[in-house]
């Protein structure tokens, strides 16, 4: 067994590498491709101008937006290998590696070379960010690809019949549709959070060790069914048109991707007054901390005010350094355990439980939940930090709550 799992990884790691290759070389060569051609007025200038000559703000903002994140995407990378320095004392490496590969048969020298190289600080740092995070990508790609948009396509019009009104197609109809829309993604990535079942579906998101682009890139490939059994519902019932639900999954596509930039991309992740308006980096950083401060916060994607409302909103404080990830222990360079680890313990967990009612409530209780006990809940964690120190979980509702109460 144990030979087994180790030629698995060693297959993951190849093919990691060969994705990672791929990826990197198209992400490059297309932001060179497109930055020349802007200085001849085609390329991102024209992505971005195009759409304010016809009039579609939006898209020129997304295309801004996508320009952005490309180019955080590679200043990590860029940052990652200046931090590094993989060829410092090289000549003084390759000498050694040489030595170490003299007299021995050629299936030798490869697993020498291929060890020294997986050993090295800057490969071990590159995995551990990277790996899991490109796997998911092809693996969705590939097992999923369109999933979310191809279901969302066919349960609209089922829905749309139960409408309520349908709203206008001007600026508040549309302010309304994305209030809607938010409302219907806050309501899908609350329970996705406290509810295990789901949670097992949207764990592989958070388990990156560190944040940064590629972590908008890891969703598990049956996470759409579920968001779309519950957004699409709402949507259609609120009186939300199907073309404006089309329009909004591209703007919070390429939103909900910008908000991922990592430190080394965007240092503090703040927009500044904007930070009161939208959900920023430093927002979604929060989010996607397992410091029980922040643990179970800052579900929506552009609009935080259901968030502000509900009382999940949660600003990034200096005090508390975020720490990424899950709670459990794992290894994310491991993606069978990345990917599929939260399903794994659920059913270890449901085989050990004994009762039906049990078992049940162990499915649909918030990740941590036992029979016995409720302590290691998100909440409870959160509350229990939060004893005599309550002012770094307050916000602005609160303060209005308080004073409305005196």
């Amino acid at each position: 067994m144990q030979k087994i799992k180790s030629i698995w990884r060693s297959i993951e790691n190849l093919l990691f590498l060969g994705f990672a290759i791929s990826i990197i070389y198209v992400t490059i060569i297309s932001f060179i491709d497109g930055s020349i051609k802007s200085f001849i007025g085609m390329g991102y200038l024209n992505d971005m101008a195009d759409p304010i000559q016809k009039k579609i703000y939006y898209q020129s903002v997304m295309a801004l937006l996508s320009i952005l994140t490309t180019f955080f995407l590679l200043v990590e990378m860029i940052r990652l290998l200046v931090k590094m320095n993989p060829f410092k004392n090289f000549n003084n490496k390759l000498a050694d590696l040489k030595v170490s590969i003299s007299g021995k048969k050629t299936n030798q020298q490869l697993s020498i070379i291929y060890n020294h190289m997986r050993h090295t600080a800057f490969i071990k740092e590159f995995f551990r960010r990277y790996k899991s995070n490109f796997l998911a990508k092809v693996f969705n790609e590939n097992i999923a690809k369109f999933i979310i948009i191809f279901v969302y396509i066919e349960m609209m019009p089922i829905f749309q019949k139960f409408a309520l009104f349908t709203v206008e197609r001007n600026w508040y109809g549309w302010l309304y549709a994305y209030l809607m829309w938010e409302l219907s993604y806050w309501i899908w990535h609350f329970a996705a959070h406290r509810v295990r079942l789901f949670w097992c579906l949207h764990s592989p998101h958070h388990a990156p060790a560190e944040m940064n682009l590629t972590v908008a890139w890891v969703h598990f490939f049956a996470e759409g069914y579920y968001t779309a059994a519950i957004q699409v519902p709402i949507l259609m019932i609120l009186g939300v048109r199907p073309e404006m639900v089309a329009i909004i999954l591209v703007i919070d596509g390429t939103w909900g991707t910008f908000i991922h930039a990592g430190e080394d991309a965007f240092k503090n992740g703040k927009l500044g007054i904007l930070e009161k308006l939208f959900i920023t980096p430093s927002h979604h950083r929060v989010h996607h901390a397992k410091n029980p401060l922040y643990m179970d916060t800052n579900f929506c994607v552009l609009l935080p005010f259901w968030d502000w409302l509900f009382g999940t909103l949660q600003n990034e404080k200096d005090e508390v350094k975020i720490e990424y990830g899950i709670t459990r222990e794992m290894d994310v360079t491991n993606f069978i355990d990345f990917y599929f680890g939260e399903c794994i313990c659920l059913y270890n967990d449901l085989k050990a439980t004994k009762g039906i009612r049990n078992k049940l409530a162990l499915a649909f209780m918030p990740p941590g939940w036992t029979p016995e006990s409720n302590e290691k809940t998100a909440i409870a964690v959160r509350q229990k930090f939060l004893a005599g120190q309550e002012q770094l979980g307050k916000t602005s509702r609160d303060f209005i709550l308080e004073k409305l109460k005196v």
